[in-house]
């Protein structure tokens, strides 16, 4: 059974975290006002990140209180924190 892992970013913390890669389940509370959250993954040229799809092909992005699931890479990751406040938000690997 590969290793589980749970990650919380805040408005205060969003990251950047390392993530061990495999299937995740990504939820967020906040107060949105009309904002969103997105979850980026880092990009190969080490400096630029990018909102990553969720399984579905979307982008993995909330605009509501709730969760997604999607497939990451190994490597690192942060929140996009558009007008919202008050973000809590939970990466946590789901175990095969």
């Amino acid at each position: 059974m590969a290793a589980t892992q749970s990650k919380t970013l805040t408005s205060a913390a969003p990251g950047p975290v390392s993530l061990y890669g495999g299937r995740y389940l990504f939820g967020v509370t906040a107060t949105f006002g009309g904002g969103s959250v997105a979850l980026q993954g880092l990009l190969p040229d080490g400096a630029t990140y990018a909102t990553v799809p969720n399984i579905a092909g979307a982008a993995t992005s909330l605009t509501a209180a709730g969760w997604m699931t999607v497939d990451l890479a190994p490597g690192m990751y942060q929140l996009l924190i558009t007008t919202a406040t008050a973000v809590t938000a939970s990466v946590s690997s789901v175990p095969c």
